[in-house]
């Protein structure tokens, strides 16, 4: 898998770029936000990427940070919602303002992205209840937990429910803390 990529910005378009890794052109698909916080062509930039595997191939999706590529994982983990959903989403909302759309559950404000029908909104709302924006002093272990079980499977609600039932103290390691994480009943 391809987690990120550092090159020269060779092409730049509102929703697509190729980044130039030493001769290697890689082609990814960008929300609007990503692309109006990159600098012009020919500057080198550190993207975060999300590959995804469809019939028709391999596509690469781009972000420029953390947050908002785990709002895009977020949102095409709920069935029935792809890429190109949840990119119109990120294009439109921010990745926190997303969160607290699905937390105040305002279907009718996630209705008004292209794309997205009445089904599609109440299934996103059903599917995430009970995600919401982290504390922000949430711990980085927790944090790192957390989108660990997510790529494991899990969805984000049941990794937080099971993080919330276990002790973590400073001296724990990730993968001690994903053990008893893993051994918890859903």
């Amino acid at each position: 898998m391809i987690s990120c990529l550092r090159g020269a910005l060779r092409e730049k378009e509102p929703t697509r770029l190729v980044v130039d890794c030493q001769g290697i052109g890689f082609e990814l698909v960008v929300p609007l936000s990503t692309s109006r916080r990159l600098p012009e062509p020919g500057v080198e930039v550190d993207v975060l990427v999300e590959s995804c595997f469809t019939r028709e191939g391999l596509n690469l999706y781009g972000f420029l940070d953390r947050e908002e590529r785990d709002v895009f994982r977020m949102l095409t983990s709920v069935k029935g919602i792809g890429p190109k959903a949840g990119l119109n989403l990120l294009s439109r909302f921010t990745s926190s303002e997303i969160l607290q759309i699905v937390a105040q559950r305002k279907v009718d404000v996630i209705r008004t992205v292209p794309g997205i029908g009445p089904k599609k909104a109440d299934n996103i709302l059903r599917q995430l209840e009970g995600v919401g924006p982290a504390p922000a002093d949430a711990n980085p272990l927790l944090r790192d937990a957390e989108s660990a079980l997510t790529s494991l499977g899990l969805t984000r609600r049941e990794a937080r429910e099971r993080l919330s039932r276990i002790q973590v103290t400073d001296e724990m390691s990730l993968q001690e803390v994903l053990k008893l994480a893993l051994s918890q009943r859903g």
